[in-house]
């Protein structure tokens, strides 16, 4: 992510700027950026994007026409037309016009943030930059949001700053240059075409050709290529998507005796590319160093999986990585009310063996509030005075509850206007808009450290493409299966186990899968719950070598690196003593040692607030 911030405050000078960061003047603005050269004019008009945009009616190679055609596309109507795809954050200044537009696309996974204070506003894709510059205060909602479940993310539009936004899914936002808004527009067009719930269809040949394409325009000719590839469904389709013309090179992180690396290794074998596994299990624990860099570079720092491979890689030039779905759309996976291990147990012959159709329930304004109500219930429980009680900062119980209900209600509003034709569906683009938005799209984020991430699957496109599959197509795998048998790109990877269930491969019948799964659950449970009885971390942690949670916490300088994270401490002494407990609880197996996502993102939160800190103060001398 590079960095960029704009505003009209004209009292700004390069000198109160942070280092590596430089000042340009604009007409009667000014455009701060990490390029000690201007932005350039196409047209009267500058863009910044971060992701990608692409025009399907341009040839690939034509990128000088692309880009004057997607800044046409940006300047006209809202949403964007279907030859514009792409996934991305934008803002564009129509100079002439005297015009700022700032738009995200469908899931809003790049953040875009802006704000409005006193006819002075500030638009950008960094929320330390923002705060830094702005001087907006802090907010305490905002902050309680990203430290607390069940999503540890903001909600809605909210950040940790008052009176700072970031866009929400498929906004877009028209300003003067004196920050007056004049006008919002949303982008609905997801579901906006379901197909028919018939399985004998012939949807997967234009799907497969839309994808390949979109893959194509993402890498927009470049010749070397780089995929993170897992022993999943989703990488392996972006695999056989891309053209063996490529020079490829496929990474995993992980030990090599992982089992889910042999898998990818496997994969990229059966494509003749080039294979590399990153094993540096040190960095699930970063040092405060690494996490500041990453922290300050991408403000994306939360799996820490990826770190193995963005500390190993050395480029000397920025190579584009493609990613596989982030939201499970293909597959149906966040339709919560058929995902449940319990539903898939007691539904095996129905839906596994006869095949059977989904009945789903037709969509209503009843239905509807219900959801709404047991969704809001679901994150007011985290938020009652106990836990707030652990920070130490200046707040009112009720006010935080209410800014929560009002937050989340932004998101509900967003899904409403969608008119879902089932209830199933809210559960699904609830995901897309919390989890999706605020977490898995980190993924992408935190690797442009090292590479130009791309998610073609994201794309305006392909979203709107998968949306429009009805749910009985994308449940149960069962358009991911035709797609592989009827595709030949993707049929010879059919033979390979998914990391899911293995020791069968993917082309097995759907009872051999489900056992294979079953099996392998069930042996993992038995193994946890006799390392637990133990309390040997060195007791073997699942039937097949995967990442191994219970040795990442014997760190030994877990504690001191947990002290480093919160030594300025801008959270509370209780809460940050919370965090520090779980994690040496979890490294003494008193709790069961998951995935420490959330601690880093607590330590993330408290490194974020200390630059915006030590920024602003820096300004002020």
């Amino acid at each position: 992510m590079k960095k960029f911030l704009i505003t009209n405050n004209t009292e700004l000078t390069p000198e109160q700027l942070p280092q590596g960061l430089f000042q340009h003047q604009i007409e009667n603005f000014s455009v701060i950026t990490e390029s000690v050269i201007p932005p350039e004019k196409i047209d009267n008009k500058i863009i910044s994007v971060d992701g990608y945009l692409r025009d399907l009616n341009k040839e690939v190679h034509e990128k000088k026409e692309q880009e004057k055609s997607v800044i046409e596309a940006l300047s006209g109507e809202w949403p964007l037309p279907s030859n514009i795809t792409g996934s991305f954050s934008a803002i564009l200044i129509v100079v002439q016009e005297k015009l700022v537009n700032l738009s995200t696309d469908l899931i809003g996974l790049y953040p875009l943030y802006y704000r409005i204070d006193s006819n002075k506003f500030f638009f950008s894709n960094s929320i330390i930059l923002l705060g830094a510059i702005s001087g907006a205060e802090m907010d305490p909602t905002g902050i309680l949001q990203r430290s607390l479940g069940p999503d540890f993310a903001n909600q809605g539009s909210r950040t940790i700053l008052k009176n700072c936004k970031r866009l929400l899914p498929g906004e877009r936002r028209k300003y003067d240059l004196e920050g007056n808004l004049i006008s919002i527009q949303f982008d609905n067009s997801l579901y906006s075409d379901l197909s028919d719930a018939n399985q004998n269809h012939n949807l997967v040949k234009g799907y497969w050709e839309a994808y390949k394409r979109e893959v194509e325009y993402c890498l927009n000719n470049a010749n070397s290529v780089n995929l993170a590839l897992s022993g999943g469904v989703d990488s392996r389709i972006t695999l056989g998507a891309i053209s063996d013309s490529k020079k490829l090179t496929c990474y995993t992180f992980g030990s090599i005796k992982n089992y889910e690396t042999k898998i990818a290794a496997r994969l990229a074998k059966l494509k003749a590319a080039s294979f590399q596994n990153c094993y540096r299990p040190e960095l699930y624990f970063p040092t405060s160093e690494i996490l500041y860099k990453y922290t300050w570079g991408t403000e994306a720092l939360e799996l820490c999986s990826w770190l193995e491979i963005t500390e190993s890689v050395e480029k000397k030039v920025k190579e584009p990585l493609l990613l596989g779905e982030l939201c499970e759309a293909l597959p149906g996976r966040k339709i919560a009310r058929y995902s449940t291990r319990k539903f898939r147990q007691k539904n095996f012959l129905k839906y596994y063996v006869k095949n059977d159709d989904y009945h789903l329930e037709k969509s209503s304004s009843e239905a509807f509030e219900q959801w709404k109500q047991k969704k809001l219930r679901n994150y007011l429980i985290y938020f009652h005075e106990k836990n707030l009680l652990r920070f130490d900062f200046d707040f009112d119980f009720e006010v935080v509850r209410e800014e929560l209900a009002a937050d989340l209600n932004e998101v509900f509003e967003r899904i409403e206007v969608h008119n879902l034709p089932y209830v199933e569906l809210y559960d699904e683009l609830f995901s897309w808009y919390t989890y999706t938005r605020m977490h898995l799209s980190k993924q992408l984020l935190v690797v442009s450290n090292k590479f130009d991430a791309f998610s073609p699957a994201m794309s305006l496109q392909m979203l709107r493409k998968t949306s429009n599959l009805h749910p009985n197509l994308r449940l149960n795998y069962r358009f991911i299966n035709k797609l592989f048998k009827n595709t030949e790109e993707l049929r010879k990877f059919r033979k390979v186990p998914t990391s899911q269930a293995p020791f069968v491969s993917q082309n097995a019948p759907d009872f051999l899968k489900f056992a294979s799964w079953g099996l392998r659950s069930k042996v993992d449970q038995a193994l946890i719950r006799h390392m637990m009885k133990t309390k040997n971390p060195k007791k073997r942690y699942r039937l097949l070598k995967s990442i191994n949670w219970a040795r990442v916490y014997q760190n030994s300088d877990l504690e001191k690196i947990l002290e480093g994270y919160f030594r300025d401490n801008y959270l509370g002494k209780a809460y940050v003593q919370g965090i520090k407990n779980q994690a040496l609880e979890r490294r003494d197996l008193k709790q069961w040692p998951f995935a420490n996502i959330n601690i880093i993102g607590a330590a993330a939160l408290n490194a974020e607030l200390h630059l915006i800190s030590t920024l602003r103060k820096a300004r002020e001398v």
